[in-house]
């Protein structure tokens, strides 16, 4: 009697094995995906070059492949935005000519621009002083471009100081000193430009700036989702959200922005994942949406949730992935503390298999496109790994830079363990 029921325990769980083998996640070619969305053709997936459109195609070739149905005729859900673009960035002191992207950035909102002018340095004990956006502004009609140093926010005095001075000088060209760079996407664009150079690489006794500065304004510039499912066994008309963001911040001049981690990593996954899906069909039906223009202001989930393909009331559940390209210090999942259920069953399935490191718990954010759908009443997860790789929204978030991990496998087993969990 004792044998008989051991082997049929056996037989259960190499059944239970091979039904979870039937596909298991590819690392290689999960950095392939990455590579493919980060290279030079798309453009940083952004609106110059069309690089949103090509990344977006070549999403919904690999839909196809794997074998995810369409809602139409195709897989794209259209939205339209304004967005500006900076097609020609050049900057040029005392006749070095520095790097876009690397060295300084424009301002996403920036106009175009072009001078030739002397400089007029504002230190930091100008910059204290009640007179300095005075003195800025008689600079500015004498033809000089500012130089402003870097500053602490935190200085009321200061910062009240640096805001005078943009407020009197709206339209003007001027330059801030930076320790750091960052970009993002504008949705407007305004007259003048503010440019961001490190400070680093300023010299206090620089005599001239040369700015060439060419910008246009996108409006009405059609983007797309790109929205595929796969039908649940028993209850089709139910669904389960798989989702992260393809677009990233595209060019600024001759600087792209790559955008591997931000968040091909993602998109990486959701390609996987669909595969897995596509061989292991659930009791609902499970969607895979890779949102656009989630840098431009989480524009594609947000037009989603206003005309979803499913209706929200159906919706069962949404998991959102941005930042999955590292790991060695665990993940965070922002609404954690606000559907604690499903929280506490993610953390259960990551301690039973060993997974990740930890995993923390985070209130609401309105900092990806899980956003809109908690804001409407549909529970979701936003993940993001944590780990050493630094690089973000800027040129190095590149794929040579990213180069996936044990953690890929990782993250793809307990994300797949939990969209199982939900379909039960």
């Amino acid at each position: 009697m004792i044998i008989p029921q051991t082997l049929r325990m056996l037989a259960f769980c190499a059944l239970l094995q091979i039904t979870t083998n039937v596909y298991s996640q590819n690392r290689a070619e999960a950095q392939k995906v990455i590579n493919d969305l980060c290279s030079d053709e798309m453009a940083g997936r952004g609106y110059i070059s069309d690089g949103d459109k090509k990344a977006a195609d070549y999403i919904a070739s690999k839909y196809k492949s794997v074998g995810l149905s369409a809602w139409s005729s195709d897989y794209f859900q259209e939205f339209s935005l304004n967005v500006n673009t900076i097609t020609k960035a050049r900057l040029d002191i005392d006749g070095k000519l520095l790097k876009p992207g690397h060295d300084y950035l424009v301002s996403p909102a920036s106009g175009s621009v072009s001078l030739n002018n002397p400089i007029f340095y504002v230190s930091k004990k100008l910059l204290q002083s009640s007179k300095v956006h005075k003195k800025v502004k008689k600079a500015l009609k004498k033809g000089y471009t500012p130089v402003i140093t870097t500053f602490n926010a935190k200085d009321k005095t200061i910062a009240e100081n640096v805001e005078m001075i943009k407020k009197c000088n709206q339209g003007k060209t001027m330059v801030f000193l930076k320790n750091h760079l960052t970009w993002s996407v504008s949705r407007n664009q305004v007259v003048g430009a503010e440019i961001w150079l490190l400070d680093t690489l300023f010299d206090r006794y620089s005599k001239r700036i040369e700015v060439k500065i060419e910008a246009t304004l996108r409006e009405k510039y059609t983007s797309q989702n790109v929205a595929g499912f796969v039908k649940g066994t028993e209850y089709p008309d139910s669904v389960v959200i798989f989702c992260g963001h393809y677009d990233h911040l595209g060019q600024m001049g001759d600087a792209i922005f790559y955008g591997a981690n931000d968040n091909a990593s993602g998109i990486s996954i959701l390609l996987d994942m669909a595969a897995y899906f596509a061989n292991n069909p659930q009791k609902y039906t499970i969607a895979f949406i890779a949102f656009g223009g989630e840098e431009a202001g989480l524009v594609g989930s947000y037009n989603y949730v206003k005309s979803p393909l499913i209706p929200l009331t159906k919706t069962k559940f949404v998991f959102n992935m941005d930042l999955m390209g590292s790991g060695e210090q665990g993940a965070t999942i922002v609404n954690g503390s606000v559907y604690k259920k499903q929280f506490q069953e993610l953390v259960r399935i990551n301690d039973s298999n060993g997974y990740l490191p930890k995993i923390k718990s985070r209130g609401k954010a309105a900092n990806s496109d899980h956003y809109f759908f908690s804001e409407a009443g549909v529970p979701s997860f936003f993940i993001y790994l944590m780990g050493d790789y630094k690089h973000y929204h800027i040129p190095a978030d590149n794929a040579k830079n990213l180069v996936l991990g044990p953690y890929y496998d990782k993250s793809f087993q307990l994300i797949r363990d939990f969209i199982i969990y939900l379909s039960k």
